[in-house]
């Protein structure tokens, strides 16, 4: 203001020095042309300083509008170098900062002066959500936001993003999110809105294979073999959602594959919880229950994740230890599709004499500790029936051999529940990891369920991995050799050995290019198999050989 002040004084002198001028031109000619030229030159260079005041004026002004209407901006996520895989290219969680994962402190480029002169002068601007405008969105309704992770360094693999949760556990790992998000906003000065936040994420994946062997599995293929959207809905600072909608390569009928492809809802749950405040959390909806883990970092899936994991609609009540080392532990209960009994002509389908609302139950524990420098987690998990898992709700072999308990409605009905258990560890040692898993039926299917060499199978399978992990030309790059192994699993389909070499890249940002070579070694052609006393089969024995390349891209 008090340079506002000089510039009128200023501009007052001018004017009377200019009129002076004048009368002194009409008073004496002789002498005009001598004074002139003084006055003038004075005069120029006072509007010469003048200019230059007043442009200073007008570039601090614009300054402070700037730094008042501009919100603190926050960098893109970091993901981690590693991407621990499950079906469709996810890892698994891991803990933050040092046992499995997590966040890495966000900065901030300093501000100018003028910028850090215009903050001070408005304390309350930091304490706002997005930089005081916090109210624009409370006219549109809810905010969307994409890939919402506030991190300093940004790396290529993509593993951080919403989309690449690990299927278990994935409850505990929005709930982490979460409080890394609230975290590292606070740290960076921000505050999270009072109304809902609508978080997006997805993943496309096109895949190209060729499998050859002695059998019918020898097939050659290019094509579009995931795609999917996450939804994650921050409603209150205890209540969260979570949708994905994911792309089925299957047909839903005849005709071809590209005009009959199909869209599903894969996940949709709510969560109860704050790691902010407690580690106790509370989740229901449909999602994969916490029954093992069947990390990898394989394109294909670990003998046991095709055979054991499962998908209910289950009420599951945790602790998770916020700190980077600690307990995980959860119970669930859910109604599951395979169930004991007869069925009876005069009851409604998918009912049962002793069926009941929650038919299914099981508990996972994991424990995270250092040894080391090493991060290492030690997990256990039993569930009271294995038949309702993908791979034995649906083999994917042909009806003539068994195409899985969820066929029909009468091959859902067991003579006897069969339970399971998993026992796992996870030695993280960069640039090392060591993954093992083991996961069994603890007893035997009646024979007329399913059975192996003529009498009632127990299926069990085993997986082993080593990855390297390390950088190629800037690049984070994985190599991965594996070993599976399956028992009395004939009639469902999987091979009883399997090695593979894998090894992925991402050359451009949030991309992932994977390649893997296996080599399968089938049941013998003397085993034989069957389920629910359909025919007994053989699938020919021999081996298969398998060579994939896929291509990821998340955002």
């Amino acid at each position: 203001m008090v340079k506002f002040l000089r510039i009128k004084k200023t501009s007052a002198a001018l004017a009377v020095v200019l009129g002076s001028g004048m009368v002194a031109d009409a008073w004496a000619a002789s002498s005009a042309n001598s004074s002139t030229d003084k006055q003038v030159e004075l005069l120029t260079q006072q509007t010469a300083a003048l200019q230059k005041q007043l442009q200073q004026m007008q570039q601090q002004i614009a300054e402070l509008k700037a730094a008042k209407a501009t919100p603190v901006a926050a960098t893109a996520p970091a993901a981690p170098t590693k991407k621990t895989m499950s079906k469709h290219g996810q890892p698994k969680h891991r803990k933050p900062p040092t046992a499995f994962s997590g966040t890495t402190p966000a900065t901030t480029t300093p501000p100018s002066d003028s910028v850090t002169q215009a903050v001070a002068q408005t304390p309350s601007l930091a304490a706002e959500p997005y930089g005081g405008r916090g109210d624009l969105a409370n006219i549109g309704g809810t905010a969307v936001i994409t890939a919402p992770f506030i991190h300093s360094d940004r790396q290529f693999s993509g593993s951080d993003l919403i989309v690449n949760y690990s299927t278990i556990k994935k409850n505990v790992a929005i709930l982490q999110q979460n409080k890394n998000f609230v975290d590292e906003m606070t740290a960076m000065g921000l505050a999270l809105p009072n109304y809902p936040l609508l978080e997006l994420s997805g993943n496309i994946e096109a895949l190209g294979q060729n499998i050859s062997g002695n059998n019918s599995l020898s097939h050659s293929d290019l094509n579009l073999s995931n795609a999917e959207l996450d939804m994650q809905a921050r409603i209150s600072t205890w209540v969260s959602g979570f949708m994905s909608f994911v792309y089925s390569t299957g047909q839903s009928g005849g005709g071809s594959r590209v005009s009959n492809s199909n869209v599903y809802l894969d996940n949709g749950f709510i969560n109860i919880g704050n790691f902010d405040r407690s580690g106790f959390y509370g989740t229901v909806g449909q999602l994969y229950v916490p029954f093992g883990s069947f990390s990898t970092y394989e394109i294909s899936n670990p003998f046991n994740k095709t055979l054991f994991r499962t998908k209910g609609r289950p009420v599951v009540l945790g602790y998770s230890s916020t700190e980077p080392t600690g307990l995980d532990a959860s119970i669930y209960g859910y109604r599951g599709d395979a169930r004991t009994g007869t069925e009876e002509a005069n009851l409604p389908d998918n009912q049962t004499t002793n069926s009941s609302v929650l038919n299914e139950f099981g508990a996972d524990t994991v424990y995270h500790f250092v040894v080391g420098g090493a991060n290492i987690g030690l997990g256990a998990s039993v569930i009271n029936n294995v038949s309702d898992s993908g791979g034995m709700q649906s083999t994917g072999l042909s009806s003539d051999e068994f195409a899985g308990f969820g066929e029909s409605s009468q091959e859902e009905v067991l003579r006897h529940n069969v339970p399971g258990v998993d026992l796992r560890f996870d030695v993280n040692n960069y640039p090392i990891e060591l993954i093992g898993e083991y996961t069994t039926a603890t007893q035997a299917f009646n024979v007329q369920d399913l059975s192996y060499n003529g009498h009632g199978a127990q299926p069990s399978a085993t997986h082993f991995e080593g990855d390297y992990k390390f950088k190629l030309y800037s690049r984070p790059t994985t190599v991965t050799l594996a070993y599976d192994q399956s028992s009395e699993a004939l009639a469902l389909g999987v091979p009883q050995r399997g090695y593979t070499l894998a090894a992925s890249t991402s050359i451009f940002r949030n991309t992932l290019l994977s390649l893997e070579f296996h080599h399968y070694i089938n049941y013998s052609e003397n085993d034989t198999g069957s389920g629910n006393a359909g025919n007994v089969f053989n699938l020919g024995g021999g081996t298969t050989n398998g060579i994939m390349a896929q291509l990821d891209a998340y955002f």
